[in-house]
C-alpha cells in the first residue's frame, strides 16, 4: 500500500514537473514571438533607402549589424535579422518585405515638337523618355498626325511601365518644312573679363573646358587672362560600342596648362550601355593620367539622349553605368564627378547620390536647387590665347553661392 503511494506521489510529481516545463517553455516561445515587432507597412519603393532597423517597431534585444537592404528588385523579399535578445543570446530571425514600384515614368519634351516634314523620324524614340527599373517601358502617340503634311497635331505622347504606371504629356508637333526647321542657334558671344568681373569672388573661381574643337591653345595668354582652371577632354568613345580615342590635343593642352600654373580636370564623353563598358572606361582614362598631377575631378559624360530610348535602359541601370566610372576612378587616387545638363540632372540622375557635380545650365543665374562645385554658364565664351568659342565655368567652394 505504501509502495502504491509512493508511486502516485513520483508519478504526480513528474507530472508536475512537465507541466511546468510546459508553460516555461510556453511562456519562453511567447517571449521569443515578442521579441521584434515590425512595422505595420512592410512595403517599400524600388531602390529606396531601407535598414533593417527602419522595419522594427520594437526589439527586446539589440541588433547585431543595421546593415542596407537591397531594394533594388521588385517583388517578395526574405530579409535575415541577427541580434542578441535580452539574455545577450545571439539569435536569427527571418522577415518578409515587400519592393514594389509605384513610380510613374518620365517625359522630357516642350510643349512644341518641330519635325521636318516628310522625315523618317520615330516619335516614340526620338521624344527622350524612361523608367527607374524598366528597361524598355510601353510608348504610344495618341491622336493623329501625317509627316508629310505642314501644321500643327495636338498630340499625347504615353508611357506605361512593367507596374502599370502611366505617364502622359500634351504637346504639340509641329511639322515645318526642312529651311525652316531651324533653330536660332545663340551666338552672344560672353567675354571672359566680363565673367571675371561679374562672378569672381572670394569663394569663386573662373575657367574654361576644352577639347580638339578649340585647336591650338595659347595657354600663357589664356593664363593671362584669368583663367584659374581648366576641364580637358581626355578622350571619348566613338559612338555606341566603339573604341575609346584620345583627344588629339589631350596631352599638349595638360602639359602646357600644367605649366602656367592652371588647375586641370578632365572629362570623358561616353556611350556606354553597361557597366562592363564604363568600367573600361574608366580603366582606359587612368592608364593616361598615371604621371599626370590632376588636381580637380575626372567627369563622366553621357549625353545622347535622343537616343537613350533605343538603349534600353531604365535611369538606375543608367545611374549605374556612371557609378561604375566614377568608382573607379575614385579607386585609382583621383576625384570623380558627374558631368549633366540641368534638365536632366533634376529629372534623371540620382543627383544627391554623387559627390561632385558639373552642371551645364546656360543662363547669367542658375535656379538649379542641387548641390553643385562647378557650373558651366556658357558655351560661347571668348578669351585670349583661343579661336573661337570655348566654354566657360564657375567654380564655387561649399559654402559658395
Amino acid at each position: 500500500m505504501k509502495k502504491e503511494h509512493n508511486k502516485r506521489i513520483i508519478i504526480s510529481l513528474i507530472i508536475f514537473f512537465l507541466v511546468l516545463v510546459f508553460f516555461t517553455l510556453l511562456v519562453f516561445f511567447k517571449e521569443e514571438e515578442k521579441s521584434i515587432e515590425y512595422i505595420d507597412n512592410l512595403e517599400f519603393e524600388f531602390n529606396a533607402e531601407v535598414k533593417i532597423s527602419d522595419i522594427i517597431k520594437d526589439l527586446k534585444g539589440s541588433l547585431k549589424s543595421d546593415y542596407e537592404i537591397d531594394t533594388t528588385s521588385i517583388g517578395k523579399k526574405e530579409i535575415i535579422i541577427e541580434y542578441y535578445d535580452k539574455r545577450k543570446k545571439s539569435k536569427e530571425k527571418k522577415c518578409e518585405i515587400s519592393i514594389v514600384d509605384s513610380t510613374k515614368p518620365k517625359i522630357i519634351i516642350d510643349d512644341i515638337v518641330k519635325i521636318p516634314q516628310g522625315s523618317k523620324i520615330d516619335l516614340t524614340e526620338t521624344i527622350p523618355s524612361g523608367d527607374d527599373c524598366d528597361p524598355n517601358p510601353k510608348r504610344r502617340i495618341l491622336g493623329d498626325y501625317n509627316i508629310d503634311e505642314l501644321g500643327d497635331y495636338h498630340l499625347i505622347f504615353e508611357v506605361e511601365d512593367f507596374s502599370g504606371n502611366v505617364e502622359s504629356k500634351e504637346f504639340t508637333l509641329r511639322i515645318a518644312k526642312n529651311e525652316t526647321n531651324q533653330e536660332l542657334v545663340n551666338t552672344e558671344t560672353k567675354k571672359f573679363s566680363e565673367v571675371i568681373n561679374n562672378y569672381k569672388k572670394d569663394n569663386t573661381q573662373v575657367g574654361i573646358d576644352v577639347s580638339l574643337w578649340q585647336g591650338n591653345i595659347d595657354w600663357k595668354r589664356v593664363k593671362n587672362a584669368g583663367c584659374n582652371f581648366a576641364f580637358i577632354r581626355v578622350g571619348y568613345q566613338e559612338d555606341f560600342g566603339g573604341k575609346n580615342v584620345e583627344d588629339k590635343y589631350f596631352k599638349k593642352n595638360i602639359e602646357e596648362a600644367q605649366r602656367e600654373g592652371i588647375k586641370v580636370g578632365l572629362y570623358f564623353y561616353s556611350y556606354a550601355i553597361n557597366e562592363e563598358e564604363s568600367k573600361q572606361q574608366a580603366e582606359w582614362v587612368l592608364s593616361k593620367i598615371e604621371k599626370n598631377n590632376i588636381e580637380l575631378p575626372i567627369a563622366f559624360d553621357w549625353e545622347s539622349w535622343n537616343s537613350f530610348v533605343k538603349c534600353k535602359l531604365s535611369f538606375f541601370q543608367l545611374n549605374n553605368i556612371a557609378n561604375t566610372f566614377i568608382s573607379e576612378i575614385e579607386k585609382g587616387g583621383f576625384k570623380a564627378s558627374l558631368y549633366s545638363s540641368k534638365n536632366f540632372l533634376e529629372k534623371i540622375w540620382y543627383k544627391d547620390k554623387y559627390e561632385n557635380i558639373w552642371l551645364a545650365h546656360y543662363a547669367d543665374e542658375t535656379d538649379y536647387e542641387g548641390k553643385y562645385q562647378y557650373w558651366q554658364m556658357s558655351n560661347t565664351g571668348s578669351i585670349n590665347g583661343i579661336n573661337g568659342n570655348v566654354d566657360i565655368n564657375i567654380f564655387r567652394d561649399e559654402n559658395g553661392s
